[in-house]
């Protein structure tokens, strides 16, 4: 007799190996699950156990053979649900005092230790499925991602994002930190403008400059040189400013954005003299270092008031001044006075007194038109400009009597309004007469001188031939006394 083997239910090595090279070779297919038919229990997995008589017919202790242990897991992953112990089986493993029932109450104590000698093998055995060598994933969570990290922004700002690089030659560039929005009421936005108009009012250039941005523009309504730093700015207000103008808005449309605004419209300005004029704007403010500043500003003239150059001839220019002479015939002061601009300026032949008013002027003709004058163009040169034209010459006047005098005459006309008026009209005497008449005069002052002193010699010689005749008188009368004495005597 020699040594019998059997075949049993008791795990074999060949299981594990064969269990083994399933696993792997399946690659990322799924595991099969160590349940069935989705019962909560697993399936008993057969154990072989290999029993040996001797030849005194003891038995031998049974062998069972332990898997090698499989390489070190790479990381830890969380344990498979740990199965349930198996049913107990039938099988009777034989020792050497005899065999053992393992259904028996009195073998539980070595299926405990099977179970706890295979639940490590168990667990390597899952960590290396689920996170071996080959990385094959079974069931595996995916992992989240790392939070990313927060970088805290000061107050009131807003870190922005840096732009990605790209082969493309662009001339961007980040922005770094922008400011966040500043809240600002449209009529907040339109005292923006008064804070400007206060700073005109102080006269100085450098005060107004300030009100500008950092890299603000200004194009002025009267310099054709656009002003973009502080000193060109400065420069434009100072002759701005010696008219000392006060602004007043008349009409206009305001727009806010983000740290920014708009207010475009109609303002006039008053001056000093008391002249007014309207033109076009167009503010633009920006939050620049915690204040609201002028970023752009553009003003313009009114187009529709902005007269254009009238075409006009040599024989329209004259024909003024016969407008001018047929108020004359009118003989009403107003009417020749209307002939004249509204700034004109008349300095008349026979008045010491500059004409500055349409007042003044109708005043001079008051007492022009009671002669009833008439003139006449005997002479002149006409040159015109841009809605201007010069006359200048030698006229004459016909009077109500009949009397004629000559004059020296210069007229500016100007395009006004959409018709030509007078501008400057200076008229003088003709310088050559009057300088006759001087020299006459000043003979016949001499002469007047002259008779003057002969008469007084005349006056002398008179008041000696009276004293002469009073002497001779008394003479005469001494005589005759002695006469009427001497015959007295002779008796």
């Amino acid at each position: 007799p020699g040594s019998v083997s059997t075949s049993s239910s008791a795990r074999s090595m060949s299981s594990y190996d064969e269990q083994l090279k399933t696993y792997y070779g399946q690659g990322q297919q799924q595991v099969q699950s160590p349940y069935v038919n989705g019962s909560a229990e697993p399936a008993p997995e057969p154990v072989t156990t290999t029993t040996t008589t001797t030849m005194n017919g003891a038995p031998e202790m049974p062998v069972v053979p332990v898997p090698a242990q499989p390489p070190a897991p790479v990381a830890v992953a969380p344990p498979p649900p740990v199965p349930a112990q198996p049913q107990p089986t039938t099988t009777a493993m034989t020792t050497s005092s005899g065999a053992i029932d393992v259904n028996s109450e009195s073998s539980g104590i070595p299926a405990a230790g099977i179970a706890f000698l295979g639940l490590p093998l168990w667990l390597l055995l899952s960590v290396q499925v689920f996170q071996g060598p080959n990385n094959m994933a079974v069931n595996t969570v995916p992992q989240a991602p790392p939070a990313p990290i927060v970088a805290t922004a000061p107050a009131n700002t807003l870190a922005m994002p840096q732009i990605p690089a790209t082969g493309v030659p662009t001339a961007a560039s980040n922005a770094g930190v922008v400011v966040l929005s500043q809240p600002i009421t449209k009529a907040e936005v339109r005292n923006l403008f008064e804070l400007w108009n206060d700073a005109l009012k102080t006269g100085d250039p450098g005060t107004v400059a300030k009100r500008y941005a950092k890299d603000g523009v200004l194009l002025p309504t009267l310099s054709d040189v656009p002003r973009n730093d502080f000193e060109a700015i400065k420069d434009y207000f100072v002759g701005f400013l010696s008219k000392m103008p006060t602004g007043k808005i008349l009409e206009g449309e305001i727009f806010v954005g983000n740290n920014w605004a708009q207010d475009a419209g109609i303002y006039e300005f008053t001056f000093n003299d008391g002249s007014k004029v309207k033109a076009r704007y167009s503010f633009v403010y920006v939050f620049e270092d915690g204040q609201w500043m002028i970023s752009h500003h553009h003003s313009s003239l009114m187009p529709q008031e902005t007269v254009r150059p009238v075409k006009v001839t040599e024989q329209e220019v004259r024909g003024f001044f016969d407008l001018w002479n047929q108020a004359l015939a009118t003989g009403d002061p107003q009417k020749v006075a209307d002939r004249y601009s509204k700034d004109a300026v008349l300095l008349p032949t026979l008045s010491d007194s500059a004409r500055y008013t349409n007042e003044r002027i109708a005043d001079y003709f008051v007492g022009f038109l009671k002669k009833k004058p008439q003139g006449e163009i005997l002479e002149g040169n006409i040159k015109i400009g841009p809605n201007w034209a010069q006359d200048a010459g030698i006229y004459e006047f016909t009077f109500e009597d009949g009397s004629k005098t000559k004059g020296r005459y210069s007229y500016v006309y100007t395009y006004e309004k959409g018709e030509w008026k007078i501008s400057n009209h200076h008229s003088s005497i003709m310088p050559e007469p009057a300088v006759a008449a001087f020299k006459k005069v000043g003979e016949l002052e001499k002469s007047a001188e002259a008779s003057a002193a002969f008469m007084d010699k005349i006056a002398n010689m008179e008041k000696k031939f009276a004293e002469v005749e009073s002497k001779i008188s008394g003479m005469e009368k001494t005589v005759s006394a002695e006469k009427a004495y001497a015959p007295s005597i002779e008796i």
